[in-house]
């Protein structure tokens, strides 16, 4: 008997740890005033082990932050990838994705593609395909010139680093609760899970949208304990339009 009860105190206690706690935090982007939803969005979480879907919610305000707690009993291994789907014709841009599991370490996925979901636009597609790109942490560090007009209130940026190894795309540019790209100031934008690139060769920036443009002298990127410094020496500035002395794409290479 004694074995009995010890043995559906064993499997009680098993299934008590079997339970996952996935915490999913949303970044929804803030350049346009409809940049937000109100349809409701669903997520798939595709694991090594397991697949698990559920509904994310039906507000996200442009701008803003969400946090989304939900528990299944499946476990699902390392995160490679995520899907989000919408119901409704609406039109969001979904900036960032942060998943951890029980007490993990976050995974951070990236809308490298800029792309806005709908189920009704031209311009948004109905699914948004999300993976990891790896472990590393790369830091970019920029330095804005100190020429008049040199900072930006409004474009967008994002970046693909090179290396020998590879390519890895950034998020978008942007301190949360910082004034960024200040004329003469130098700031750091913090990438975690980038794709290991080995040597550092070259980055490209893109200005996805905005009505203003942006100068800087200099930029470090460091991948952890690779670094590399690309200086602006031509003077270009970074713009959604060409023109003379803006482009909408640079590359920078050594």
């Amino acid at each position: 008997m004694m074995k009995f009860a010890a043995a559906l105190l064993f499997t009680g206690l098993l299934g008590l740890t079997t339970a996952t706690t996935i915490t999913v935090t949303v970044r929804t982007e803030g350049h346009y005033s409809y940049s937000g939803t109100s349809d409701n969005i669903n997520i798939t979480i595709y694991g090594a082990s397991n697949d698990v879907n559920f509904l994310l919610g039906s507000s996200f305000p442009k701008s803003s932050f969400k946090t989304v707690t939900y528990e299944t009993n499946l476990k699902l291994g390392n995160i490679h990838c995520i899907d989000l789907q919408t119901d409704g014709e609406d039109w969001w841009w979904p900036r960032t994705i942060t998943i951890q599991v029980n007490n993990g370490d976050p995974v951070y996925f990236y809308n490298t593609f800029n792309q806005k979901l709908s189920n009704n636009d031209r311009d948004s597609v109905p699914l948004i395909w999300m993976c990891q790109q790896g472990y590393k942490t790369c830091t970019i560090t920029a330095e804005t010139s100190d020429k008049n007009h040199a900072n930006s209130d409004g474009v967008v940026i994002m970046a693909t680093i090179y290396g020998k190894k590879g390519a890895t795309m950034t998020g978008i540019f942007d301190n949360d609760d910082i004034n960024d790209l200040e004329k003469g100031q130098t700031e750091n934008f913090v990438f975690p899970n980038m794709r290991d690139v080995g040597k550092i060769r070259c980055i490209a920036l893109r200005a996805l949208v905005g009505s203003d443009a942006w100068l800087f002298n200099n930029m470090t990127v460091t991948c952890e304990s690779k670094s590399k410094t690309f200086n602006n020496s031509e003077e270009i500035w970074l713009e959604v339009d060409d023109n003379d002395i803006g482009q909408s794409f640079m590359k920078m290479c050594d």
